[in-house]
């Protein structure tokens, strides 16, 4: 079994209390997700990598995590279509 630590570290994030997830525009016009921490500069990860990482945190048990994913991501997904 992955642990949380270990999905992050895959992902690029640390293994910090994330402050905010939330959808932001790049300046290429492209919608990512960002994900907004206490102590580091924010970082940002694509719509499809975040749906992915959401997936994986499902599968053990990190939901409220991956809830929070998944509602950036659904909301990059609405406002791409705009």
């Amino acid at each position: 079994m992955t642990s949380l630590s270990l999905l992050l570290l895959q992902n690029g994030l640390p293994d910090l209390p994330v402050v905010l997830i939330e959808p932001h525009r790049n300046r290429g016009e492209i919608w990512r997700i960002k994900f907004s921490y206490d102590i580091d500069q924010p970082l940002s990860m694509s719509a499809e990598q975040a749906s992915s990482l959401a997936t994986d945190l499902h599968h053990i048990g990190a939901d409220e995590l991956a809830g929070e994913i998944d509602d950036a991501v659904r909301s990059a997904t609405r406002y791409n279509a705009v």
